[in-house]
């Protein structure tokens, strides 16, 4: 069998020998582990852009707004700490920090845009309930117009009244459409408004006839 390469050393010097294959051995991967470190998670950026980019389809920022920020800033935050790292020595540079900013942002956006997406089926069937109130007292109103006692001193009223009710019915009309088209919050906001205008119609129409009777 042939001697072994340390075999021709003495025990001290074998001993000394090994200890610094084995230093040597613990530097390479200690160089390896930073080398490794020194590259940019490619693939967690990726992934969080396509979370954010999700998320904005299921319209987050309306239906989850605060995961939705929190989302935004946890990425401008690993862009950040990426840019940082950009800027560092190769064997100095880390991009831990970055890369879990990414999985931090990539979560927070698939939660916003899984709540987004059930918050928004939550409006649409409250809005379909909108639509019918908003249309009931809308007609209630125009009933009212229809009957409001009509003499002098009252023409200029009623044309103002008028005037009410079809910025309210036109509201109710936007309303519908936006909501055909799948923009529920925005529908809400603007039935809102036409029904609060159609119950201060109904409202001032009561009030007029009853002055009107005594």
């Amino acid at each position: 069998m042939c001697p072994s390469f340390l075999s021709k050393f003495k025990p001290a010097e074998r001993e000394f020998k090994m200890f610094k294959r084995i230093a040597v051995i613990f530097a390479i991967f200690a160089l390896l582990t930073i080398v490794g470190c020194g590259k940019a998670p490619e693939e967690e950026i990726q992934k969080a852009n396509s979370a954010m980019e999700a998320a904005r389809t299921t319209e987050a920022e309306d239906y989850a707004p605060d995961l939705y920020q929190m989302a935004i800033d946890t990425l401008n935050a690993a862009k950040a700490a990426k840019q940082e790292a950009d800027g560092k020595f190769a064997l100095f540079r880390s991009y831990g920090k970055a890369e879990e900013l990414y999985v931090r942002a990539e979560a927070l956006a698939n939660q916003a845009a899984t709540e987004a997406q059930s918050e928004k089926e939550r409006v649409r069937a409250e809005v379909t309930g909108l639509l019918a109130q908003a249309k009931a007292l809308l007609d209630s109103a125009n009933v009212a117009l229809s009957k409001a006692p009509r003499g002098k001193g009252t023409k200029a009223d009623i044309e103002l009244i008028k005037n009410d009710l079809a910025a309210a019915t036109s509201a109710y009309d936007e309303a519908k459409a936006d909501f055909d088209v799948g923009k529920y919050a925005v529908a809400k906001t603007k039935l809102e408004a036409a029904m609060q205008k159609a119950r201060s119609i109904s409202e001032e129409i009561a009030k007029a006839a009853a002055k009107k009777s005594k």
